[in-house]
């Protein structure tokens, strides 16, 4: 699976858990909302540092934004 796709999909996840809106995801983990679009689209690459904030901003560890969910 696409990388990209799986942090878009673990992202859209992340936010619907916390039955957040994507600004005021982007606001309360301190990135560019612009950023976040561009990430949950799922067409464009973030940079490591980015999706350190990301991770950082929203309390979970990177790794679990880009691994993919195991098909049950």
């Amino acid at each position: 699976m696409d990388s990209k796709r799986v942090l878009s999909e673990n992202l859209r996840q992340n936010i619907y858990d916390l039955n957040m809106t994507q600004k005021a995801y982007a606001d309360a983990i301190g990135i560019p909302y612009t950023t976040l679009v561009y990430a949950v689209s799922g067409k464009g690459s973030v940079s490591l540092d980015t999706l350190d904030r990301i991770a950082n901003g929203s309390g979970i560890d990177a790794w679990e934004l880009i691994k993919p969910h195991e098909n049950k």
